[in-house]
């Protein structure tokens, strides 16, 4: 699975736009079989960003299948909350791939604020693709 290479500039321009948020930490996009697609991390946070992306397949896959055994849904968020922050993971499809959004804050914005941001960064990412935009419209 690959990203398509010509929205990868308008994606880092997009987590660019939302990084101005002081409270984020890290927004990253990576396919669900753990390789990178593109991550911003503040500057005071270090982060291997195979390592995230690694992380991230692993929840996205353990969230969908804890999602289907109880619920016989797909995840769409799952969360971690931490004592200094909160991490959120959201389930995305772009072109027909499966990607993982992640978005980390500290402790200065509030889960539901996370969710709010992460949700509305992820329908933009969606419609950065002419074809998954106009196939979900």
């Amino acid at each position: 699975m690959s990203f398509n290479p010509a929205l990868l500039i308008p994606l880092q321009i997009l987590f660019e736009s939302y990084a101005q948020n002081e409270a984020l930490e890290v927004i990253s996009l990576a396919t669900t079989d753990g390789f990178p697609v593109h991550t911003f991390t503040s500057t005071n946070h270090g982060l291997e960003e195979d390592s995230l992306s690694a992380a991230a397949s692993t929840l996205h896959s353990v969230s969908n299948a804890v999602s289907q055994q109880i619920l016989r849904k797909n995840f769409k968020v799952a969360f971690i909350e931490a004592q200094q922050g909160n991490v959120a993971f959201v389930d995305l499809s772009i072109d027909g791939s499966s990607y993982v959004l992640v978005m980390s804050a500290n402790e200065t914005l509030n889960i539901a604020s996370l969710r709010l941001l992460i949700t509305r960064l992820a329908a933009e990412v969606v419609k950065l693709s002419p074809t998954t935009a106009a196939a979900s419209a």
